[in-house]
Parts: structure tokens; sequence; C-alpha cells
């Protein structure tokens, strides 16, 4: 995870916001950036997670029925549907598509570092809430909350190339 404050020693660009209100108006701005990246990320993430887990659970019910329940249980059910082939193939069939299925969305998380990326954005966006806080109550010099705010923005460029300046419409 990506360490947020500044580093030490480092001095401050002169493209770092010094007035109060631009530095309030460049950190909100952040966090809008950061609120649409979860808007449009974290609802994907989820469905991937769940559907890898519904997906997985039901392979495993299916591959269990007749595991569990043996030839009688394959036959009557062939014959309850009215199948011309064994209902235990399309049982597997069914599994084999299911374990498919979950495989996929698992690989496609992992693959985008969807959950990664999403844990992240979220801890950038509690970092931006308590500068904010923190400045409009004084508790930070101006200028460590501008290189606080700097370390964010670039964080947060890791995340989406999306989230920069220069994608957003905003001069630099």
């Amino acid at each position: 995870m990506a360490d947020l404050s500044p580093q030490a020693g480092s001095s401050r660009p002169p493209s770092l916001p010094s007035d109060p209100d631009r530095l309030l108006s460049e950190l909100r701005h952040q966090r809008d950036l950061l609120t649409r990246f979860l808007r449009r990320n974290q609802p994907r993430q989820q469905r991937l997670s769940t559907l890898a887990v519904a997906a997985s659970t039901l392979a495993a019910v299916l591959t269990a029925a007749p595991a569990l329940g043996g030839p009688t249980f394959t036959t009557e059910l062939t014959t309850l549907l009215g199948l011309q082939s064994p209902s235990w193939r399309w049982i597997c069939a069914a599994a084999a598509l299911l374990s498919t299925l979950a495989s996929s969305c698992s690989q496609v998380l992992q693959s985008s570092r969807l959950e990664e990326k999403v844990s992240r954005c979220q801890s950038a966006m509690a970092r931006l809430d308590a500068l904010e806080l923190g400045l409009e109550l004084g508790q930070f010099e101006r200028d460590y909350a501008a290189e606080t705010l700097l370390a964010c923005v670039e964080a947060s460029a890791a995340l989406d190339p999306s989230l920069t300046r220069s994608h957003t419409g905003r001069s630099r």
C-alpha cells in the first residue's frame, strides 16, 4: 500500500497550492475523482466477488447431488425431466460451466487487482477526509497539507490514469 504521507526532507514544488482556499479546492477535487472511481469500480468488484462465490457454491451443490443421491437419484431425475440422456451428464455440464464462471470471475479480480485498487482508493479518501478536517480545524500547517495532498494525488494516479489532472481537464 502506498504511503500517503509526505517524504521527509522533500521540498514543495512550486505548483503545489499554498492558498488555503485553493488547497481545499484541490483536495475536494481529488476526493471527487476518487469518489467517481469508487462508484465505477466498487460495484464491479462486488459483483465479480459475489458471482465467483455463488457460481462455485452452485457447482459444488450440483456435483454433490448425484454423489449423495446415487444412481437412484439420477435415474428418477432423468425420468422426471423427461431427458433422453442421463441427468448426471447435464448436472456435470452445468457444474463445469459454473466452475468455469467462478474461475473466470476470480481471475478477472486478480489480474485487474480490482479489490486492491478499491481498498487503496477507500484509504486515500479517508486520508483526504482527515486532511480536510485537519485543515478546517487549523491542525495542519499548509506546507504539510500541500505535501500530503500531493502524495495522495500521486498514489491515486497509480490506481487509474483517469485520476490524474491531465485527464480531468484541469490545468497543471
